[in-house]
């Protein structure tokens, strides 16, 4: 395994792919994070040379990626596969791979977890990776350089020699991400990533996997467990990208980065002594935050919060398991912008026993709760969440062609007309438009187009397309 090539595949779309969920996201770009992480191992333990081609970034169509891999020569190909766009992307594994025949193939993701025979079989790869895919992926690239049996390598799906699809054990979770290298930015377009009213060049990190909340709706990365890096590990990785690649914003993309508030702060306070001068983000809850953190946050450079806040209803936070507070949340949030951080919410509704009132309750916290931003998406059940075991009844889903959707046609319709009440009554309030015409001005140009997007959305039935309408669900 001379040459390995990671390829983020191409679709019509800008689609972010990640293991826990894929989106279309036309007004953000995320680099892929998986892809590269495992980049470095195969160079790191194997020398490989490696190469990523990022369709989405370079908007490239299936046509060019092949003639890029051809030029490449690859003994391996990989690629991580979306949610919803799961059925397009096995076309495009099995495309390349036509087109490649000497090339092995191998996919990963979440899809291919749950249904790995399925995937495996519509895709044509010669390899799926079950789970955490980075010491299975080191395992099975020592068996391709002839440095182990195949046969003893655990947590993969492939052929055969009579041609069968079989399993090879099971996936396994990584105990200390600190065993990993740093992710292989270096081979990132890294001038092609964005998000909204952040500076350039922009990146992502992950400092921990994994989730401890029993959230019933939420794809997570990897599992329940936590593994977390350490403080120091994590602000050598952001000087690396500070450094060497001129990062002036990221996002810390762990499922939830605000769980161990000890080390928020040592992170924090050690981001202040190397005197760094970068805005970042991160995903949190509203219950694992307190004055001292948002104090250090800032101070460190924090400018935006994302949460997942579902609902505004108490009732409906509790059928999602969702273990949070609507009041002691909505202090929070205030508590957030006292601070001077951005707060963004992102919200649900789908869920068949939601009422009226309780989407009423949603946008009323919405806007109590003083957001900066706000979205609305439809409820969506993935197989491999208790959600799913819960509503499957309820559901028509099909893995190919794929489906996932509501038996119930009032219930996307219910959705349709709840999302342009949301905006209209969250977005279109004087007071909301007056508190931010600093920031409005400053950021005129990146974000009037969405604006306008949105007007006409909301007023002309017009369409308004935010990161999250496929499967962005609290991340």
């Amino acid at each position: 395994m001379k040459r390995v090539l990671f390829i983020n595949l191409s679709n019509k779309e800008q689609i972010t792919r990640r293991y826990m969920c894929s989106y279309v996201s036309p007004e953000s770009l995320f680099p892929p994070l998986e892809l590269i992480s495992l980049a470095a191992i195969a160079r790191e333990s194997f020398q490989s040379e490696i190469k990523l081609i990022d369709a989405i970034a370079e908007n490239l169509s299936r046509e060019e990626v092949i003639k890029l891999a051809k030029d490449f020569k690859p003994n391996l190909i990989v690629s991580i596969l979306g949610l919803e766009c799961i059925e397009e992307d096995c076309l495009e594994v099995e495309k390349i791979k036509e087109a490649l025949p000497n090339s092995k193939y191998l996919v990963f993701g979440h899809y291919a977890t749950q249904f790995p025979k399925e995937v495996i079989a519509k895709s044509k790869a010669d390899f799926l990776i079950l789970g955490e895919p980075d010491f299975i992926f080191l395992d099975l690239l020592g068996a391709l350089n002839g440095t182990r049996e195949l046969e003893t390598v655990s947590g993969v799906v492939l052929f055969n020699s009579n041609g069968e699809i079989v399993q090879q054990g099971e996936d396994k979770r990584i105990p200390n991400p600190n065993e990993l290298p740093q992710p292989a930015y270096d081979i990132l377009p890294v001038d092609k990533y964005y998000e909204p009213v952040l500076p350039r060049p922009y990146s992502l990190i992950q400092t921990a996997r994994g989730c401890p909340y029993p959230c019933s709706f939420c794809v997570k990365s990897y599992g329940s467990k936590l593994t977390i890096q350490s403080p120091e590990r994590v602000v050598d990785e952001i000087q690396n990208l500070v450094s060497n690649y001129g990062i002036k914003s990221l996002r810390i993309i762990d499922d939830t980065f605000t769980v161990n508030k000890r080390r928020v702060i040592e992170i924090c306070k050690e981001l202040v002594n190397r005197n760094f001068n970068i805005e970042w983000c991160c995903l949190s809850r509203t219950d694992n935050l307190n004055a001292e953190m948002l104090h250090w946050m800032k101070k460190a450079g924090c400018t935006r919060i994302y949460f997942g806040l579902e609902s505004g209803s108490q009732r409906i936070l509790d059928l999602y398991q969702k273990n949070i507070n609507v009041e002691e949340a909505i202090e929070t949030l205030l508590l957030c912008r006292k601070h001077g951080i951005e707060t963004t919410g992102f919200f649900m509704s789908g869920f068949p026993e939601e009422t009226e009132d309780d989407f009423n309750k949603t946008i009323d916290f919405a806007i109590r709760a003083k957001l900066t931003f706000a979205s609305v998406n439809p409820l969506t059940p993935y197989p491999g969440t208790s959600l799913f075991d819960r509503l499957k009844q309820d559901v028509n889903f099909n893995l190919f062609p794929y489906t996932n959707e509501f038996k119930d046609p009032q219930i996307v319709l219910n959705f349709t007309k709840r999302k342009k009440k949301f905006y209209r009554a969250f977005y279109m309030r004087p007071y909301y438009v007056f508190s931010n015409v600093p920031s409005i001005l400053r950021n005129f140009s990146e974000i009037s187009g969405h604006a306008i997007g949105l007007v006409k959305y909301v007023f002309f039935n017009g369409e308004f397309v935010i990161s999250g309408l496929k499967g962005a669900q609290d991340k």
